[in-house]
């Protein structure tokens, strides 16, 4: 099953006063790449009110290779991350597989490959890690992170002519980003290069202000990896840094 950073979801305050869907996607193809960036924040809360937010802590269901595993996702600034997943099978104890990153380095602990020992990953999962802990995501301040973000043509995501941002940078292959052109929410995030795949969000809710997706579909090469559904969204919410140190 692929890992996929879920500290990098994200959400918007609705435009109410746009007078159709229309009027809207012809307005939103005049924005420039800046304020595509600004109205996205805006499903942060805003990018303010975002760097205030100082940890996240979800919890959901995973559905992959046929299996269904309870799932808790921590993310605290700067930029460490902690995922586990933990499936129980009939007649045999739950195992939990924990995925983090503790700021410089990426390690699994995975009973079922026959250890419990932590493994530090390879360096280009290392990389994705990295990236993928990042609080804030690569649009926020992305030009003092020295990021290029272009706004290319729209492309359909469902039925829908998203705006598509083309992200590149240094230390991961480069990404897309598809929003809602009303909502300005991330439709789907695609990445390229050796693993490339897609990411699709859908069922935004409002939490404390950010709107959050509360399903998610991870694909590679058309083919589907994984089904996320997100349960609890938690703000702020106090988590000792002791969670993402390998012991």
């Amino acid at each position: 099953m692929r890992k996929r950073t879920i500290g990098a979801l994200s959400s918007l305050l609705l435009y109410l006063a746009l007078p159709s869907l229309a009027a809207a996607q012809t307005a939103a193809t005049s924005l420039t790449v800046d304020e595509v960036v600004a109205r996205h924040l805006e499903t942060k809360g805003g990018a303010e009110k975002w760097k205030t937010i100082q940890t996240q802590k979800m919890t959901g269901v995973a559905m992959a290779q046929g299996f269904e595993l309870a799932m808790t996702v921590y993310a605290k600034r700067p930029n460490v991350s902690r995922q586990e997943l933990t499936i129980a099978l009939s007649g045999q104890p739950a195992v939990t597989i924990v995925n983090l990153f503790d700021g410089a380095k990426a390690w699994t602990i995975n009973p079922m490959s026959g250890s419990s020992t932590p493994q530090e990953m390879p360096a280009a999962q290392t990389a994705t890690a990295s990236a993928q802990a990042d609080f804030d995501g690569p649009l926020l301040d992305y030009q003092a992170k020295g990021f290029t973000v272009v706004l290319m043509d729209p492309v359909t995501v469902g039925k829908i002519q998203a705006l598509h941002l083309k992200v590149t940078r240094a230390d991961v292959p480069t990404q897309h980003f598809y929003l809602d052109p009303v909502t300005f929410v991330e439709l789907r995030v695609a990445t390229e290069g050796e693993g490339a795949n897609e990411t699709d969000l859908f069922d935004y809710r409002e939490v404390e202000g950010v709107m959050v997706p509360h399903a998610i579909r991870i694909s590679q090469g058309g083919t589907l990896q994984a089904e996320l559904k997100i349960l609890t969204v938690e703000f702020n919410t106090p988590i000792d840094d002791a969670l993402f140190r390998v012991r």
